[in-house]
């Protein structure tokens, strides 16, 4: 991977960052206008580095941990200057770019150290796999960004002396949008990666490939999900149940992630 200009996003995002909690703290909005230069400026330096990865490996830069964190962050670092556009509001900055730099940082730490399988298996269906697994990954954590923030701001209303942070969120409304919006794109996303990756899996392993345990991890998030979709649909769930079902579906996402055994092991290049 290319880590200059990885390194060069990361700092960025480190600005980028440190502004928005300023911003958040401080309650002053002309300090974001940095942060949001910042992020921006990172995010096309990223871009940088991911071309030149994918050149360099002569692939879409997708079939090792380094470059699944890289895409991941530029993805994520990307949907928050769509939310930003869609909801004005800086606020949900503190929640997504603790993860993008940890995503970035991830990725330049671990540069080159390990990839999936041997190149036999990395076929188009692996890089679709993962890419459209990464797409939803990213709308499922504005989901659960929106849960957290949701009950915080719901506690904030309830309590007789609400804190300064109730002052930094956006409305109740605002916050039960992204998470159903997030929730209703992202679904689809890690529908389609599920199959895209069954359909990998099977004709490279065989019929053992249900018992992997990222396999068994991933039905588990997804059926969380569907669960939260059917019931905002059919019983109008919103609020706290909502929320509650964000937060318990990206947990599992969380362990589905960091699972490494069976046919996702990671390995040396």
């Amino acid at each position: 991977m290319t880590n200059l200009w990885l390194k060069v996003a990361l700092a960025l995002y480190s600005l980028g960052l440190l502004h928005a909690i300023l911003t958040v703290v401080k309650r002053r909005e002309r300090m974001f206008r940095v942060g949001l230069g910042s992020i921006s400026l990172g995010i096309v330096f990223h871009l940088v580095a991911l071309v030149e990865d994918g050149l360099a490996v002569r692939h879409f830069p997708v079939t090792g941990l380094a470059e699944a964190a890289s895409l991941f962050g530029f993805v994520l670092a990307g949907a928050f200057l769509l939310v930003y556009w869609r909801y004005k509001d800086h606020s949900i900055s503190v929640f997504i770019f603790p993860l993008v730099f940890v995503l970035t940082l991830t990725a330049a730490i671990e540069h080159g150290t390990y990839v999936w399988g041997p190149p036999l298996l990395r076929t188009a269906w692996l890089y679709l796999h993962v890419s459209l697994i990464i797409l939803g990954y990213t709308a499922f954590f504005l989901t659960f960004a929106s849960g957290v923030m949701y009950l915080i701001q719901e506690h904030e209303l309830k309590s007789k002396k609400p804190h300064a942070f109730y002052y930094r969120l956006p409305p109740l409304e605002a916050i039960d949008d992204l998470a159903y919006k997030s929730l209703a794109i992202g679904f689809p996303f890690i529908t389609l990666g599920i199959v895209t990756g069954a359909l990998w899996a099977s004709n490279v392993w065989g019929p053992r490939w249900p018992l992997d345990p990222k396999v068994a991890l991933s039905f588990a998030s997804w059926l969380i999900y569907l669960s939260l979709l059917f019931t905002r649909w059919s019983a109008g769930w919103r609020g706290r149940k909502a929320a509650y079902f964000a937060i318990a579906g990206f947990a599992v996402i969380l362990v589905t992630w960091g699972t490494n055994s069976g046919m996702h092991s990671f390995v040396s290049p």
